[in-house]
Protein backbone atom coordinates (compact mmCIF):
# COMPACT_ATOMS: atom_id res chain seq x y z
CA UNK A 1 0.00 0.00 0.00
CA UNK A 2 1.26 3.38 -0.88
CA UNK A 3 1.37 5.77 2.23
CA UNK A 4 -0.83 8.60 0.91
CA UNK A 5 -3.49 10.19 2.60
CA UNK A 6 -7.28 9.85 1.32
CA UNK A 7 -7.65 10.34 -2.23
CA UNK A 8 -11.03 12.19 -1.80
CA UNK A 9 -9.47 14.45 0.87
CA UNK A 10 -6.72 15.10 -1.71
CA UNK A 11 -9.50 16.09 -4.33
CA UNK A 12 -11.23 18.27 -1.81
CA UNK A 13 -8.62 19.91 -0.42
CA UNK A 14 -7.13 21.09 -4.39
CA UNK A 15 -11.05 22.69 -4.94
CA UNK A 16 -10.60 24.24 -1.69
CA UNK A 17 -7.17 25.44 -2.38
CA UNK A 18 -8.11 27.29 -5.67
CA UNK A 19 -11.63 28.13 -4.52
CA UNK A 20 -9.90 30.17 -1.28
CA UNK A 21 -13.63 29.17 0.17
CA UNK A 22 -14.89 26.21 1.91
CA UNK A 23 -18.15 27.02 0.47
CA UNK A 24 -17.43 27.49 -3.44
CA UNK A 25 -15.14 24.59 -3.00
CA UNK A 26 -18.35 22.64 -1.57
CA UNK A 27 -20.69 24.33 -4.28
CA UNK A 28 -18.34 22.95 -7.18
CA UNK A 29 -18.24 19.50 -5.60
CA UNK A 30 -21.75 18.68 -5.33
CA UNK A 31 -21.00 18.50 -1.22
CA UNK A 32 -22.11 20.25 1.70
CA UNK A 33 -19.64 22.60 3.54
CA UNK A 34 -19.50 20.31 6.62
CA UNK A 35 -18.34 17.72 4.65
CA UNK A 36 -15.48 19.45 2.47
CA UNK A 37 -14.89 20.83 6.19
CA UNK A 38 -14.41 17.24 7.62
CA UNK A 39 -12.24 16.16 4.56
CA UNK A 40 -9.92 19.00 5.20
CA UNK A 41 -9.48 18.43 8.74
CA UNK A 42 -8.79 14.86 8.28
CA UNK A 43 -6.41 15.71 5.76
CA UNK A 44 -4.70 17.62 8.38
CA UNK A 45 -4.74 15.01 11.11
CA UNK A 46 -2.69 12.89 8.84
CA UNK A 47 0.27 15.85 8.36
CA UNK A 48 -0.45 16.62 12.03
CA UNK A 49 -0.22 20.22 10.65
CA UNK A 50 -2.16 22.85 9.44
CA UNK A 51 -2.80 23.36 5.57
CA UNK A 52 -5.17 26.56 5.68
CA UNK A 53 -5.52 29.68 7.61
CA UNK A 54 -8.87 29.85 8.62
CA UNK A 55 -10.24 33.84 8.03
CA UNK A 56 -13.39 35.60 7.92
CA UNK A 57 -13.11 35.85 4.10
CA UNK A 58 -12.12 32.52 3.40
CA UNK A 59 -9.04 30.41 3.83
CA UNK A 60 -5.54 31.05 2.48
CA UNK A 61 -2.56 28.42 2.56
CA UNK A 62 0.05 27.78 5.21
CA UNK A 63 3.68 26.88 3.58
CA UNK A 64 3.06 22.98 3.76
CA UNK A 65 -0.01 23.63 2.28
CA UNK A 66 0.89 25.52 -1.00
CA UNK A 67 4.21 22.66 -1.00
CA UNK A 68 0.94 20.05 -0.84
CA UNK A 69 -1.16 22.14 -3.56
CA UNK A 70 1.82 22.38 -6.10
CA UNK A 71 2.53 18.43 -5.93
CA UNK A 72 -1.72 17.98 -6.10
CA UNK A 73 -1.64 20.16 -9.12
CA UNK A 74 1.03 18.29 -10.94
CA UNK A 75 -0.28 14.70 -9.91
CA UNK A 76 -3.68 15.52 -10.97
CA UNK A 77 -2.89 17.27 -14.17
CA UNK A 78 -0.61 14.27 -15.20
CA UNK A 79 -3.23 11.53 -14.30
CA UNK A 80 -5.87 13.43 -16.45
CA UNK A 81 -3.99 13.92 -19.12
CA UNK A 82 -2.98 9.88 -19.45
CA UNK A 83 -6.93 9.29 -18.54
CA UNK A 84 -7.72 11.29 -21.30
CA UNK A 85 -5.41 9.73 -23.15
CA UNK A 86 -6.53 6.41 -22.69
CA UNK A 87 -10.35 6.80 -22.97
CA UNK A 88 -9.89 8.55 -26.26
CA UNK A 89 -7.47 6.05 -27.60
CA UNK A 90 -8.50 4.46 -30.90
CA UNK A 91 -8.25 0.85 -30.40
CA UNK A 92 -5.65 -1.44 -31.94
CA UNK A 93 -6.56 -2.59 -35.51
CA UNK A 94 -5.40 -5.88 -35.97
CA UNK A 95 -6.15 -9.11 -37.69
CA UNK A 96 -5.47 -12.64 -36.92
CA UNK A 97 -4.82 -14.79 -40.22
CA UNK A 98 -4.61 -18.55 -39.84
CA UNK A 99 -3.60 -20.49 -42.45
CA UNK A 100 -0.76 -23.66 -43.32
CA UNK A 101 2.49 -23.30 -42.06
CA UNK A 102 3.92 -23.97 -46.12
CA UNK A 103 2.06 -21.43 -46.87
CA UNK A 104 2.41 -18.68 -44.70
CA UNK A 105 6.15 -19.57 -44.91
CA UNK A 106 6.85 -19.42 -48.62
CA UNK A 107 4.15 -17.24 -49.90
CA UNK A 108 2.79 -14.79 -47.21
CA UNK A 109 5.47 -13.91 -44.77
CA UNK A 110 7.93 -13.06 -47.83
CA UNK A 111 5.32 -10.91 -49.06
CA UNK A 112 3.92 -9.01 -46.16
CA UNK A 113 6.04 -5.77 -46.47
CA UNK A 114 3.65 -4.67 -49.27
CA UNK A 115 0.68 -5.12 -46.97
CA UNK A 116 2.45 -3.20 -43.70
CA UNK A 117 3.62 -0.61 -46.58
CA UNK A 118 -0.44 0.06 -47.54
CA UNK A 119 -1.70 -0.67 -44.47
CA UNK A 120 0.60 0.22 -41.89
CA UNK A 121 -1.79 1.12 -39.14
CA UNK A 122 -3.13 -2.87 -39.17
CA UNK A 123 -1.30 -5.44 -36.97
CA UNK A 124 -0.88 -8.65 -38.32
CA UNK A 125 -1.12 -11.94 -36.44
CA UNK A 126 -0.59 -15.30 -37.91
CA UNK A 127 -1.44 -18.93 -36.62
CA UNK A 128 0.13 -21.89 -38.42
CA UNK A 129 -3.15 -23.76 -38.26
CA UNK A 130 -6.57 -23.36 -38.36
CA UNK A 131 -9.90 -23.93 -39.09
CA UNK A 132 -13.31 -22.93 -40.03
CA UNK A 133 -14.09 -23.58 -36.35
CA UNK A 134 -11.81 -21.33 -35.25
CA UNK A 135 -13.06 -18.26 -37.67
CA UNK A 136 -16.59 -19.07 -36.63
CA UNK A 137 -15.44 -19.34 -32.55
CA UNK A 138 -13.57 -15.66 -33.58
CA UNK A 139 -9.70 -17.20 -32.75
CA UNK A 140 -9.10 -15.81 -35.70
CA UNK A 141 -10.17 -13.22 -38.19
CA UNK A 142 -9.56 -14.49 -41.82
CA UNK A 143 -8.76 -18.18 -42.93
CA UNK A 144 -6.67 -19.04 -45.67
CA UNK A 145 -7.32 -22.70 -46.70
CA UNK A 146 -7.53 -25.29 -50.03
CA UNK A 147 -11.29 -26.97 -48.17
CA UNK A 148 -14.19 -25.93 -49.73
CA UNK A 149 -16.52 -24.88 -46.89
CA UNK A 150 -20.22 -23.77 -48.06
CA UNK A 151 -21.69 -21.76 -45.42
CA UNK A 152 -23.79 -18.96 -45.01
CA UNK A 153 -21.77 -17.87 -41.63
CA UNK A 154 -18.97 -17.88 -44.01
CA UNK A 155 -17.83 -15.40 -47.03
CA UNK A 156 -15.05 -17.40 -49.64
CA UNK A 157 -13.01 -15.44 -51.89
CA UNK A 158 -11.41 -17.30 -54.36
CA UNK A 159 -7.41 -16.59 -54.40
CA UNK A 160 -6.13 -19.16 -57.05
CA UNK A 161 -7.06 -22.28 -58.88
CA UNK A 162 -4.43 -24.60 -57.57
CA UNK A 163 -1.71 -25.73 -60.54
CA UNK A 164 1.71 -28.47 -58.90
CA UNK A 165 4.48 -29.80 -60.69
CA UNK A 166 7.85 -31.58 -59.48
CA UNK A 167 10.38 -29.06 -58.84
CA UNK A 168 14.16 -29.45 -57.59
CA UNK A 169 17.37 -27.36 -58.00
CA UNK A 170 18.78 -26.11 -60.94
CA UNK A 171 21.20 -28.11 -60.49
CA UNK A 172 20.38 -31.47 -61.13
CA UNK A 173 22.05 -33.56 -64.07
CA UNK A 174 20.01 -33.92 -66.82
CA UNK A 175 16.51 -32.76 -65.55
CA UNK A 176 13.45 -34.37 -67.28
CA UNK A 177 12.08 -33.61 -70.54
CA UNK A 178 8.51 -34.85 -70.11
CA UNK A 179 6.30 -36.09 -67.06
CA UNK A 180 6.93 -39.56 -68.33
CA UNK A 181 10.91 -38.93 -67.39
CA UNK A 182 9.99 -38.30 -63.43
CA UNK A 183 9.09 -41.28 -62.33
CA UNK A 184 12.56 -42.96 -61.94
CA UNK A 185 13.77 -40.27 -60.26
CA UNK A 186 14.42 -39.66 -56.19
CA UNK A 187 10.85 -38.20 -55.12
CA UNK A 188 10.20 -36.28 -52.02
CA UNK A 189 6.65 -36.82 -50.13
CA UNK A 190 5.68 -34.32 -47.57
CA UNK A 191 3.76 -36.37 -44.58
CA UNK A 192 1.10 -34.00 -44.99
CA UNK A 193 -0.15 -34.22 -48.50
CA UNK A 194 0.72 -38.25 -49.01
CA UNK A 195 -1.36 -38.35 -52.20
CA UNK A 196 0.40 -35.43 -54.04
CA UNK A 197 2.42 -37.38 -56.32
CA UNK A 198 -0.65 -39.71 -57.49
CA UNK A 199 -2.98 -36.25 -57.99
CA UNK A 200 0.12 -34.97 -60.45
CA UNK A 201 0.56 -38.85 -61.90
CA UNK A 202 -3.61 -38.87 -62.57
CA UNK A 203 -3.48 -35.38 -64.36
CA UNK A 204 -0.44 -36.12 -66.65
CA UNK A 205 -1.21 -39.55 -67.36
CA UNK A 206 2.11 -40.81 -66.20
CA UNK A 207 2.54 -44.09 -63.83
CA UNK A 208 5.27 -42.51 -60.54
CA UNK A 209 7.40 -45.22 -58.73
CA UNK A 210 6.63 -45.02 -55.57
CA UNK A 211 9.83 -46.76 -54.48
CA UNK A 212 11.67 -44.21 -55.13
CA UNK A 213 9.77 -41.97 -52.79
CA UNK A 214 11.76 -40.11 -49.21
CA UNK A 215 9.01 -38.84 -47.41
CA UNK A 216 9.31 -35.76 -45.05
CA UNK A 217 7.61 -33.92 -42.29
CA UNK A 218 6.07 -31.17 -43.94
CA UNK A 219 5.44 -29.45 -47.27
CA UNK A 220 8.38 -27.25 -46.25
CA UNK A 221 10.49 -29.23 -45.68
CA UNK A 222 9.69 -31.43 -48.53
CA UNK A 223 10.87 -27.87 -51.07
CA UNK A 224 13.99 -27.10 -48.88
CA UNK A 225 14.97 -30.63 -49.88
CA UNK A 226 14.21 -29.96 -53.36
CA UNK A 227 16.24 -26.92 -52.98
CA UNK A 228 19.21 -28.53 -51.67
CA UNK A 229 19.23 -31.24 -54.08
CA UNK A 230 17.66 -34.48 -52.37
CA UNK A 231 15.31 -34.90 -54.92
CA UNK A 232 12.34 -33.63 -57.07
CA UNK A 233 9.26 -32.24 -55.33
CA UNK A 234 5.46 -31.77 -56.00
CA UNK A 235 4.84 -28.22 -54.72
CA UNK A 236 1.94 -25.94 -55.70
CA UNK A 237 2.83 -23.34 -58.19
CA UNK A 238 2.03 -20.84 -56.04
CA UNK A 239 4.18 -21.68 -53.13
CA UNK A 240 6.96 -21.44 -55.26
CA UNK A 241 6.84 -18.62 -57.67
CA UNK A 242 9.66 -16.50 -55.80
CA UNK A 243 12.16 -19.61 -56.11
CA UNK A 244 11.70 -19.80 -59.85
CA UNK A 245 12.21 -16.88 -60.77
CA UNK A 246 14.75 -16.46 -58.72
CA UNK A 247 16.58 -19.36 -59.63
CA UNK A 248 16.66 -21.53 -56.72
CA UNK A 249 14.28 -23.87 -58.07
CA UNK A 250 13.46 -25.30 -61.76
CA UNK A 251 10.25 -26.88 -62.46
CA UNK A 252 11.57 -28.82 -65.81
CA UNK A 253 8.19 -30.51 -66.76
CA UNK A 254 6.06 -26.81 -65.82
CA UNK A 255 2.50 -27.67 -63.46
CA UNK A 256 -0.42 -29.02 -64.31
CA UNK A 257 -3.86 -27.20 -63.02
CA UNK A 258 -5.72 -29.84 -60.15
CA UNK A 259 -9.34 -30.20 -58.95
CA UNK A 260 -8.34 -27.74 -55.84
CA UNK A 261 -8.44 -23.91 -55.49
CA UNK A 262 -7.21 -21.78 -52.47
CA UNK A 263 -9.90 -19.56 -51.03
CA UNK A 264 -10.06 -17.10 -48.20
CA UNK A 265 -12.45 -16.78 -45.53
CA UNK A 266 -14.25 -14.69 -43.51
CA UNK A 267 -17.03 -14.18 -41.42
CA UNK A 268 -19.57 -12.79 -43.39
CA UNK A 269 -20.67 -10.52 -40.84
CA UNK A 270 -17.06 -8.99 -40.66
CA UNK A 271 -16.62 -9.57 -44.60
CA UNK A 272 -17.37 -5.41 -45.19
CA UNK A 273 -15.11 -4.03 -42.39
CA UNK A 274 -12.67 -2.46 -43.66
CA UNK A 275 -9.47 -3.75 -42.78
CA UNK A 276 -10.54 -7.48 -42.94
CA UNK A 277 -11.39 -5.88 -47.15
CA UNK A 278 -8.05 -4.49 -47.55
CA UNK A 279 -6.58 -7.50 -46.45
CA UNK A 280 -8.84 -9.35 -49.38
CA UNK A 281 -7.87 -6.60 -52.09
CA UNK A 282 -3.82 -6.89 -51.39
CA UNK A 283 -4.24 -10.80 -51.33
CA UNK A 284 -5.94 -11.23 -54.80
CA UNK A 285 -3.42 -8.44 -55.66
CA UNK A 286 -0.69 -10.26 -54.97
CA UNK A 287 -2.05 -13.61 -56.12
CA UNK A 288 -2.57 -12.46 -59.73
CA UNK A 289 0.38 -10.36 -60.25
CA UNK A 290 2.05 -11.38 -63.90
CA UNK A 291 5.10 -13.59 -63.35
CA UNK A 292 8.50 -12.43 -65.27
CA UNK A 293 8.58 -14.20 -68.40
CA UNK A 294 11.55 -16.32 -67.53
CA UNK A 295 9.98 -18.05 -64.26
CA UNK A 296 9.96 -21.35 -65.87
CA UNK A 297 6.15 -21.47 -64.93
CA UNK A 298 4.69 -22.99 -68.48
CA UNK A 299 1.62 -25.35 -68.43
CA UNK A 300 3.02 -29.11 -67.96
CA UNK A 301 3.89 -31.00 -70.95
CA UNK A 302 2.68 -34.06 -72.01
CA UNK A 303 4.18 -37.09 -73.86
CA UNK A 304 3.17 -35.88 -77.07
CA UNK A 305 5.13 -32.91 -77.09
CA UNK A 306 8.18 -33.92 -79.12
CA UNK A 307 10.41 -30.99 -79.73
CA UNK A 308 13.50 -29.93 -78.24
CA UNK A 309 11.79 -27.18 -75.70
CA UNK A 310 12.55 -28.93 -71.98
CA UNK A 311 8.80 -27.51 -70.16
CA UNK A 312 8.98 -25.28 -67.13
CA UNK A 313 12.58 -24.08 -67.31
CA UNK A 314 14.10 -21.66 -70.06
Amino acid sequence: MRALPPLRAIQSFEVVANCESFTKAANELCLTHSAVSHQVRSLEAWFGKDIFVRHSGGVRLTKEGERLKRACSAALALLEDECAGIRDQAPERKLTIGCCGSFLAHWLLPRIDGFSRRAPEVVLNFQAQGDVAALLGREVDALIVTDRFPSLAIKATRLTTDMIGPVCTPDWPNPPRLPRDVGGLRLLHARSRMKAWSEWSQAVGVAVDSRCEQVLDSLSLTIEAARSGMGFAIAPELLVRRDLADGRLIAPVGFVHVERSTYLYVRASQSQESDVAIFQDWLLEECSNDLPRDSGLRPCRNDNDVDGDRGGHP
